[in-house]
């Protein structure tokens, strides 16, 4: 956008993550539900279907102190998050890329792993709808990347890395038999390993250790200091143990996303720690 200011530009990006932020949480809420996507949003205590003034995102959240105007009820804050999540995945794509077709591209990305790491999260799975999107998606991003070549070999390492990290977080699968990781994991990772070469496709898979262990590491910790007091973290409608289930997903996307965008190595990085 070099047509207007660096900091409008920013700001406009940042006001379109908040819109489609709102609408993301939507898709993610209702897919597989039986609701609509199109249907008017409705307080979740009372029913009370939404004004357009109350649908206005993060400024309604504010105005309304996160509470329903017609019976109090809060409003989840997860909405909150998911919107300012968005706007922020949105204004680092858009300092992260140089083209305004890749800046598309790169919105288009974030939106699809958004609610596939929000279904994740509040379902536990990843649907075969969302698979195939990625996979769409990553073909026509390599195919013209490619300067859409016809020279198959060109896509080969891609295909490499796809296989390679779809294998390793399957055989993960099938060892523990579904308690390590879910096979919807393994499945989530060929379209985005496709996009990457074997060594950003090798880096994705260590760093989505490394996330892992490092959010489920401060989980514990909060749920330690709360436990001082009268509270316990929630997680998915139990306290937080050892022992719970937490979803995969969201650390390969965390993963892909800063191998993708930031070209991180974990070799380059442990050869400079070590």
């Amino acid at each position: 956008m070099g047509f207007i200011p660096e900091s409008l530009a920013i700001f406009i990006i940042f006001l379109l993550g908040l819109i489609f932020g709102s609408f993301l949480d939507v898709v993610a809420s209702r897919f597989h539900t039986g609701k609509s996507i199109n249907g008017r949003s409705r307080c979740m205590s009372c029913g009370h279907t939404l004004s357009w003034y109350e649908l206005f995102p993060l400024l309604s959240y504010v105005l309304l102190r996160g509470r329903c105007k017609n019976c109090g009820g809060k409003i989840p804050t997860r909405l909150l998050l998911m919107e300012v999540a968005t706007a922020s995945l949105f204004v680092y794509v858009y300092l992260s890329v140089s083209t305004p077709l890749y800046l598309l591209l790169g919105l288009i990305l974030v939106s699809l792993l958004i609610v596939a790491s929000v279904y994740d999260i509040n379902h536990m799975i990843i649907p075969h709808e969302f698979v195939f999107v990625l996979l769409f998606f990553a073909v026509a991003l390599l195919v013209i990347s490619s300067g859409f070549s016809t020279n198959v070999l060109a896509y080969v390492p891609h295909l490499f890395s796809a296989c390679v990290a779809s294998l390793f977080y399957g055989s993960l699968w099938l060892i523990s038999k579904g308690r390590w990781i879910g096979l919807g994991d393994a499945k989530l990772a060929f379209p985005l390993a496709l996009m990457l070469s074997p060594s950003g496709a090798f880096s994705m898979i260590v760093l989505s250790f490394w996330i892992g262990a490092a959010v489920s590491v401060l989980l514990l910790l909060v749920q330690r200091i709360l436990q001082s007091g009268k509270h316990r973290l929630p997680f998915f409608g139990s306290p937080l143990t050892m022992k719970s289930e937490v979803p995969f997903a969201p650390f390969v996307i965390a993963a892909f996303i800063l191998v993708f965008f930031e070209q991180l190595d974990v070799l380059a990085v442990m050869a400079t720690l070590f």
